[in-house]
């Protein structure tokens, strides 16, 4: 079977799940997907740590925010994978890379995107009230806000995005028994299901965290007028949450609304890449991974408890990556080899076929 797709920019042969795959990418796109491509290891790299310092110093199920913020890091890590995972595939698509493969990674990094990219609303919603509970009803909210409950939320939380994603898609390519390579990965979902369920249900959940992000910014600001003799430093911390969490939540909406603004809108696909559709999708793709890992400085920043966990587990970092440096230089001396070794044979290889 032969498959000859858009016009345009991107070029793909499609011929069986054995033979090897080409694609053509203009600069432009090429650009786009090495930017967001290397956003996606940052991301990837960073959540982890800011998750491993909160570890560390026992600073997870200290409050229910930490909680929440320690399950936004897992959900921004799992998109970062996700992205890198669906980039990567576009990549491999430059070079004969067998189509099984590329189609694997492609279906992959598309269910992960989907979990991941729900799964960080989610948690960016949770993060939201539970802020705008603490500004407007403080005493209420010391006494209802426990690690119990929240752990019992965010397993809800989680279990309720990977379902949301897994089952439709599941459904979707099983009478199949597999999908071809996929533009973008909620072409995994059935399309009623994406235009009736999913999609309102992502406009939904950015409206309401609009909503609650006014509430939030209103409320404290409000609270920083009032004037007040004695401030215990429980207060000066929950306003510095408070004030870090507008930041987040700020950015994650400016980063989320273009993709789900494009993932609403109809794609053509006969038309160069250039303004074309894909074309801002994939600029949308890498406003959405920006605040997965611009939100950790974000809590170094403003936290000083989060500041000082971080500035502890680099200091251990630092003595263990002195201590190790020779198995880095010897690694380093053994891929120069291999590459160059590697780009002798196909000299080597391309000389005798000439």
């Amino acid at each position: 079977m032969t498959e000859t797709p858009d016009i345009g920019a991107t070029e793909t042969t499609l011929i069986t799940f054995g033979t090897p795959l080409s694609t053509q990418m203009t600069n432009i796109q090429l650009g786009l997907v090495s930017t967001t491509l290397a956003a996606s290891v940052i991301t990837i790299i960073i959540n982890p740590l800011t998750l491993l310092a909160l570890f560390k110093q026992k600073m997870i199920t200290k409050i229910s925010i930490n909680l929440f913020i320690a399950s936004l890091c897992c959900s921004d890590f799992l998109f970062g994978i996700a992205v890198c995972i669906f980039q990567l595939q576009k990549f491999l698509q430059l070079f004969s890379v067998n189509e099984h493969a590329i189609s694997f990674l492609n279906n992959l990094g598309g269910t992960l995107s989907l979990a991941g990219f729900l799964a960080s609303n989610g948690n960016a919603f949770l993060i939201s009230v539970d802020r705008a509970y603490s500004t407007l009803a403080p005493f209420k909210y010391k006494s209802a806000a426990s690690i119990q409950r929240a752990s019992i939320i965010l397993s809800v939380a989680w279990t309720s995005a990977i379902l949301l994603i897994v089952i439709p898609i599941a459904i979707n390519i099983a009478p199949e028994g597999g999908t071809a390579n996929l533009n973008y990965p909620y072409d995994l979902l059935p399309y009623s299901y994406g235009v009736y369920l999913l999609s309102p249900l992502l406009l939904l959940g950015t409206a309401t965290n609009v909503v609650l992000y006014v509430v939030i910014v209103i409320s404290f600001f409000k609270m920083r007028k009032k004037i007040l003799p004695a401030t215990s430093s429980l207060e000066l911390r929950n306003r510095r949450m408070t004030r870090t969490v507008t930041m987040v939540i700020g950015t994650l909406l400016i980063g989320n609304i273009p993709i789900i603004t494009m993932a609403a809108m109809l794609d053509n696909p006969h038309v160069p890449y250039l303004w074309s559709y894909e074309m801002f999708y994939d600029i949308a793709i890498l406003c959405s991974i920006i605040p997965t890992f611009l939100n950790n400085f974000l809590y170094v920043w403003q936290l000083p408890d989060f500041n000082i966990a971080h500035d502890t587990l680099h200091n251990i970092e630092l003595w263990y990556l002195v201590g190790q440096r020779w198995i880095g230089v010897l690694a380093i001396k053994q891929l120069t080899k291999f590459f160059k070794n590697g780009l002798s044979s196909l000299d080597k290889a391309h000389k005798r076929f000439r």
